[in-house]
């Protein structure tokens, strides 16, 4: 049974609370080994496929190597997706990841500050998402990034929109090409500007083509991919149930970003939510061979991921699937301010060196360091 719905001023008076809860807890965490790189800088674009027009930042992190590029150099680029149920987190939450993969993978990491819920609900997060990959496509060479070498990459809520993104991406190409029977949607309801679901469809703005580029490789931490099941049913899933995110925190999460939102749903297929309920053939298409899964085994998500994880293996794609023991979800955004965050590192290189192979240094300037 869904939660009851709550006015929009109640759930933001819950976000700021947790909010606030949440970035203390970041800081503290932050003590621990290395200080998390501060940005690079920061670039605010325009919100242009969701309907809700506004802005949103763009977080750039980025390899010493970078202030020596030339004109021809061009760097593997990480889109990266922040955490939090849709409605809380930055983009300067991930900040120990981004140095990792600057320095494993002397790659730009491009942290998405897409808009939040209750305000902006679903699904904006997805259209936002894809507009920052766009974006980035668009402005590739002007930022020396390397377009034909994209890594999607995200983080609890943000790992289902590693994966929603490019279904969304895929929606939009089909749109482009003018074959509307292979989104998966009626002519009528097509007509009418709504989906399969009574949800706006997503359109590009009016004139724009979708660039040529390729996403090399995605990984998911902890993903939230199947939201056609109830909170309950994943809380039993977890050996500790006692550690599982509260049930008011997920009820918010869940109210502000799905229930008060077009979908006007609790449990859903809509492929921009659920990707583990989408259509195989959709999937396939809008996917890159490689794909790096990592869950938590205290978490209510973790059978969720492996499930999603043994589909995507059937579907021929190239799956790394890794289950961290005995930690809870969020388990690396919380380390202990006493001691060295070993383990996350040991981790964080581990999915570095699983995309490291999958990308290609053929645009690549040849002074820059792999």
């Amino acid at each position: 049974m869904p939660p009851p719905k709550q006015p929009t001023w109640l759930l933001r008076a819950q976000k700021s609370t947790l909010q606030a809860a949440m970035g203390f807890g970041m800081y503290l965490g932050s003590w621990a080994g290395p200080w998390p790189p501060e940005p690079s800088f920061y670039i605010e674009i325009p919100a242009t496929i969701s309907p809700t027009k506004g802005t949103f930042k763009l977080i750039f992190y980025v390899p010493k190597s970078y202030a020596r590029r030339t004109a021809d150099s061009r760097y593997p680029v990480f889109v990266n997706f922040h955490g939090g149920g849709m409605s809380i987190g930055t983009g300067t939450d991930d900040a120990r990841w981004a140095k990792d993969v600057m320095q494993q993978l002397d790659a730009v990491v491009v942290s998405v500050e897409y808009r939040l819920a209750p305000e902006h609900v679903f699904p904006t997060g997805v259209q936002d998402s894809v507009d920052a990959i766009l974006y980035l496509v668009d402005n590739a060479a002007d930022l020396s990034l390397d377009k034909d070498n994209i890594v999607l990459n995200g983080f609890s809520s943000g790992g289902n929109l590693t994966f929603t993104a490019p279904i969304l991406l895929e929606q939009l190409r089909r749109q482009q090409s003018g074959n509307p029977e292979t989104i998966h949607t009626s002519q009528d309801t097509l007509r009418a500007g709504l989906d399969e679901f009574g949800v706006p469809v997503s359109r590009l703005p009016p004139g724009y083509t979708i660039p040529d580029f390729t996403i090399r490789a995605l990984v998911a931490w902890y993903p939230t991919v199947d939201f056609t099941q109830t909170r309950e049913e994943r809380r039993s899933t977890n050996p500790h149930p006692e550690v599982s995110i509260p049930g008011a925190m997920s009820n918010m999460f869940d109210t502000g970003y799905i229930y008060n939102s077009p979908l006007n749903s609790y449990e859903s297929a809509h492929p921009l939510l659920s990707p583990a309920a989408t259509p195989s053939e959709l999937l396939d298409a809008a996917f890159p061979s490689r794909i790096l899964i990592y869950t938590c085994q205290y978490d209510v998500l973790q059978r969720e991921g492996e499930l999603f994880a043994v589909r995507l293996r059937d579907l021929g794609k190239d799956v790394k699937f890794h289950m961290v023991e005995k930690v809870i979800h969020g388990w690396d955004k919380m380390p202990n301010p006493l001691w060295p965050p070993d383990r996350i590192e040991e981790v964080y290189k581990d999915a570095c060196e699983g995309v490291k192979n999958h990308l290609s240094r053929e645009n690549t300037d040849s002074t820059i360091s792999a």
